[in-house]
């Protein structure tokens, strides 16, 4: 058990970066994770979103890195740009006074400049979604020879997407069984440590105590009726004085729609789609991380795995169909403990939803109302 990150030698400039960000001691998946990692171990490991998973392997991976080595040695699995993106900023400043080197490689952009940039930086590690790094593997562009350690973040939503899942599967019967797995995520479906064993010799599963969300989130239900969701979007944002919320919808004629209304209202939102191209995703998301927006709308693929702090509010326009979206939702608020409140809403004939959300959780909901421009709360 890793009880101080001083207890480990990193390489150099990480553990002045460590202490610089004040990260001296691990969080519960780190002090379990880090030092099976370090032993070499093949990893399907869940935890609470906002609990630290994505340094749990980051850092045994730069441990392994021999720099001398001017080739790829590890390689890092993300199913959205966005998350891809967000691991790649982690990695960059954890090896901003070091000599380790990485590049991200992501769909959506011109793959000839991501070739040249393989062939000019060489890096120690590739961070990339699983369409395009295969992409560069088929294309020979992308060598497999020193890859000693993968890591798939948010393997559960790869196994859930059917292309991605078969991606990966032949990602690792490429790089085959010498190679060590780190897997992670928020929920781990009971086959998914089967699924990884076609490839993988074994898999040692981590599972931190713990509910599968924080305790300190309120979970809270507003009936309302299907003409109404906007509105009561609306007057919800108004009434908790929402500065940094995130509003989901479940498909994308409603993203536009919600957006475009929160706006007529004075409202600033912006919109996160899946089908929009990088620079109008990154836009969105850098002028709702930089406080130009209060509310960010999205729909589950493309908010997934978004690790943005100081979000206080989830609104649900429409609830998710399935309790692992409803914990990925509400696992983008009450990071590392901080409060938080889950608000969905719901018409009288979705009520089963609810009890399903509760019998997983083991949590009670709260039943909201608005009265007189206020948000009234009762068990």
């Amino acid at each position: 058990m890793l009880k101080h990150f001083t207890m480990t030698t990193w390489p150099s400039g990480i553990s002045e970066v460590l202490q610089a960000q004040g990260v001296t001691d691990p969080t519960p998946i780190q002090a379990k994770m880090i030092p099976e990692a370090l032993a070499k171990k093949n990893i399907l490991a869940r935890s609470q979103t906002g609990t630290g998973k994505t340094l749990a392997y980051v850092l045994p991976i730069l441990a392994h890195i021999q720099i001398d080595k001017k080739a790829v040695q590890a390689i890092v699995i993300a199913p959205s740009q966005e998350l891809a993106l967000q691991i790649m900023e982690v990695v960059r400043t954890l090896t901003q006074n070091g000599p380790i080197t990485s590049a991200a490689f992501i769909g959506g952009t011109n793959i000839n400049r991501q070739v040249d940039k393989l062939k000019k930086q060489k890096p120690h590690i590739v961070i990339g979604t699983p369409g395009r790094v295969l992409e560069l593997i088929e294309m020979k562009k992308l060598k497999l020879t020193d890859v000693a350690m993968v890591a798939l973040d948010e393997v559960d939503r790869m196994v859930d997407e059917a292309v991605s899942w078969r991606t990966v599967e032949m990602l690792g019967k490429r790089i085959g069984r010498t190679a060590q797995f780190l897997c992670v995520s928020a929920t781990v479906q009971a086959d998914v440590a089967k699924q990884l064993l076609a490839w993988l010799p074994e898999v040692h599963e981590i599972k931190v105590d713990g509910g599968l969300l924080p305790d300190t989130l309120a979970h809270i239900v507003i009936q309302t009726t299907a003409r109404e969701r906007i509105d009561v979007t609306r007057k919800v944002i108004h009434a908790e004085s929402i500065k940094k919320g995130l509003v989901f919808v479940n498909q994308i004629d409603q993203l536009n729609e919600v957006t475009a209304k929160l706006r007529y209202h004075g409202i600033s939102a912006v919109a996160l789609s899946s089908e929009g191209d990088k620079h109008e995703r990154s836009k969105a998301i850098r002028a709702f991380e930089q406080g130009e927006a209060a509310i960010l709308v999205a729909t589950d693929v493309a908010a997934r795995g978004l690790d943005i702090a100081h979000i206080t509010h989830i609104i649900q326009v429409y609830a998710p169909n399935t309790v692992e979206s409803y914990i990925h939702r509400a696992g983008r608020t009450g990071r590392f403990n901080a409060p938080g409140k889950v608000i969905t809403l719901l018409e009288a004939r979705e009520a089963y939803k609810v009890q399903k959300y509760e019998a997983t959780l083991g949590t009670i909901f709260s039943e909201g109302t608005l009265r007189h421009g206020q948000l009234k709360i009762s068990k």
